[in-house]
């Protein structure tokens, strides 16, 4: 889900599926690279590449990260239906539905 946050700081205007997928794709990416032994090599000289490299490949943490895409997708779709709702409901004079206009 961090990963998914990041890229739509990065590209706000992001469709929430396209989001998904590219968050998916840079975890998978990361996670297919520690079978190179590169970032456990980083993570040696630097506890921030530790962080956010890891060090070891887990093949459960691949479907780990769709969970986490999908998750996101989902917060991330309920979030843009909310809001728009509520925009509808304030533009419309339904103060209840607006969640009490101002």
């Amino acid at each position: 889900m961090l990963v998914y946050a990041l890229v739509v700081l990065v590209a706000p205007t992001l469709r929430p599926r396209v989001a998904a997928g590219r968050a998916l794709a840079v975890s998978w990416a990361v996670e297919l690279l520690q079978l190179t032994g590169v970032p456990a090599a980083l993570s040696a000289r630097s506890t921030l590449a530790r962080l956010v490299l890891g060090t070891t490949f887990n093949l459960p943490d691949l479907a780990l990260y769709v969970v986490g895409a999908a998750l996101a997708l989902t917060v991330h779709t309920v979030a843009l239906r909310t809001v728009a709702l509520r925009t509808a409901a304030r533009r419309h004079g339904s103060p209840d539905a607006a969640g009490r206009a101002a």
